[in-house]
Parts: structure tokens; C-alpha cells; sequence
């Protein structure tokens, strides 16, 4: 998932709970039923996302790239043994 590159994927956590919690403060303060509600689920699938990018997503590619450097270096021991 390469989107929204401008800010870091924390930031990212942050401000779309906090869009989350405004959306829902909206919805006890308005009478704006239907658009605070679509926005507030837009903005729970936005930060459920987010969360799950940071906290599985992210550590997992760089374990990912750091077992394939260990492939690579595996390979490049066993040609050079060859």
C-alpha cells in the first residue's frame, strides 16, 4: 500500500483518529445524521487501517527485507564457495 507518501504512516494513525473522534462529536452536536455518519464510517475504516499498517503491515516488510538480505547473502556465500 503505497498511498497518501506526504506524511509518515503514525502521523497518518493520528489524524485519522482524530478525524474519527471530530466525526463523532459532530454526530452529538449536529442534527446532520446521514453525512456525519457516512463520514464517521469513512473515518473508522480510514484509522482501523492506518492501525493495522502500523502496528503488522509495516514490521512485517521490514522482516521481510531483512530475510531476503539474509537470502541474498546465503546465495552469494554458497557462489563464491562453488
Amino acid at each position: 500500500m503505497t498511498r497518501f507518501l506526504a506524511i509518515s504512516p503514525q502521523s497518518q494513525c493520528w489524524l485519522f483518529h482524530i478525524a474519527l473522534v471530530l466525526n463523532i462529536i459532530g454526530m452529538m452536536l449536529t442534527d446532520l445524521w446521514l453525512p456525519m455518519v457516512v463520514g464517521t464510517i469513512i473515518s473508522t475504516y480510514l484509522a482501523v487501517d492506518a492501525w493495522v499498517r502500523l502496528r503488522y503491515v509495516l514490521p512485517l516488510k521490514k522482516q521481510q527485507q531483512q530475510l531476503q538480505q539474509q537470502l541474498d547473502n546465503l546465495r552469494q556465500q554458497q557462489h563464491n564457495q562453488e
